[in-house]
């Protein structure tokens, strides 16, 4: 209309609206300029408040993912049980294992060794990644299998377990696990290099009133009154 504004003969007693003048106003160059210049205000102020909502909304969403993390992958690995036709059993149950065993990666030789053949020799069927675990398959889709099949869950806690990134989360599955099952007792923690209970995780602490805590006997003293004190906590409902 502004290219051909000649062939119109009622600009003037025509009105635009958005401006509340006349049209033959209106198309005067000042005045069409300052309205090219408001649409283009109006048009970046609305993009920006969007692209701002829009990464508000992200932040905050990526945000509650990372922090409830854990518990998104467990609502997610029981619906993907119930998908595959795994039936959910009410507690009690008979178990597979007297316990699953977590523990640092660095301390395997004293988790799959010394604390493994101790209590394997007590008659206790233990579970733990590195003899039960497939490669290829999830590992939190194995660790919640075999807390779930366990009867009590045991974490070797030492320095490496502290450093560990991977106890972080297999603490807050099993905590999630437990509570979900109404299982708040099932868990045993060792304790190792006479760490202080101010330094556990702080999933583990603010359940400490649930758990049952052993001090890992140092320099081999005492190692039988340990084992008989993880026996009866290991037997305990």
């Amino acid at each position: 209309m502004k290219e051909n504004k000649i062939r119109f003969g009622d600009l003037k007693s025509t009105m635009c609206v958005s401006q509340s003048v006349s049209l033959a106003e209106f198309f005067q160059e000042k005045a069409f300029i300052e309205f090219e210049k408001k649409c283009q205000e109006n048009m970046w102020l609305t993009c920006s408040i969007i692209m701002l909502v829009l990464l508000l909304t992200t932040i905050l969403t990526a945000a509650l993912v990372k922090k409830y993390r854990v518990h998104v992958d467990y609502v997610i690995l029981r619906l993907r049980s119930r998908w595959k036709g795994v039936v959910h059993v009410v507690y009690p149950k008979t178990f597979q294992f007297d316990a699953f065993m977590s523990y640092a990666e660095e301390d395997d030789q004293l988790a799959c060794t010394t604390l493994y053949g101790e209590l394997l020799s007590l008659g206790f069927l233990i579970s733990f990644p590195d003899k039960d675990f497939i490669p290829g398959i999830s590992k939190a889709e194995q660790l919640l299998h075999y807390i779930d099949v366990s009867r009590k869950v045991i974490f070797l806690v030492t320095e490496n377990f502290l450093e560990s990134g991977w106890d972080t989360y297999a603490i807050q599955m099993v905590v999630t696990h437990a509570f979900h099952n109404h299982r708040e007792k099932s868990m045993i923690v060792i304790i190792k290099d006479s760490i202080p209970v101010e330094r556990m995780p702080k999933d583990l602490r603010y359940i400490w009133w649930s758990i049952k805590s052993i001090r890992w006997p140092e320099n081999g003293e005492n190692m039988m009154i340990f084992l008989q004190e993880l026996s009866t906590a290991l037997h305990s409902n």
